[in-house]
């Protein structure tokens, strides 16, 4: 028997497959996760990419034809991806390979992640550390705050996200989240 928690509207019921608690917020679809651990999340994309990566559990993601969403949700780690108006038998199909441990990539989807993965990258100079402040940046996390959860100093954050503002060729601070929302790496 798989189990899921159901984010957003997604349509889905049938024999093998439980719907342990349904929710309409991303902190609601986290919270009903830590509660139940389902076998899989399906998450309406909408809802935010950052939701999939603070999941701690496999996620289906209904999306629209929207690049920057996929390319977050890819990043945080969804394992499969269905076009939002995807039918009932589809959901379950792909709910069952999500939890079996496949990647699943619907109808027009896969095109969309093959042309992401064949297009060059809007930030394609940084680093893992780089991309991780910017993404805490972009969350509208402040510096102190950023300093704190990375064991680094206040200074030292501030010097990186100007780093980042160069390596990105943007005017500033401002300018280089909103780069980093479009690319996905944080909700927008």
């Amino acid at each position: 028997m798989t189990t899921v928690v159901l984010a957003g509207a997604c349509p889905l019921a049938t024999a093998g497959i439980t719907v342990v608690a349904t929710a309409g917020t991303g902190a609601g679809a986290i919270e009903a996760v830590r509660r139940h651990r389902p076998d899989v999340l399906v998450l309406d994309l909408a809802l935010g990419a950052d939701v999939a990566a603070r999941a701690g559990v496999p996620v289906l993601a209904l999306t629209a034809p929207d690049d920057a969403a996929i390319a977050g949700a890819l990043r945080a780690g969804v394992r499969g991806f269905l076009p939002t108006g995807a039918g009932p038998a589809d959901v379950v199909r792909a709910v069952r390979n999500v939890a079996a441990g496949a990647a699943v990539f619907g109808d027009g989807v896969a095109d969309q992640i093959t042309r992401l993965l064949l297009s060059p990258s809007p930030l394609p100079d940084l680093s893992p550390r780089d991309r991780e402040i910017l993404a805490l940046a972009a969350d509208g996390i402040t510096d102190a705050v950023i300093a704190r959860r990375l064991g680094i100093a206040p200074k030292t954050v501030r010097n990186r996200v100007s780093v980042i503002s160069v390596k990105l060729g943007t005017r500033g601070r401002a300018e280089a989240i909103t780069l980093a929302r479009r690319a996905g790496l944080a909700p927008v």
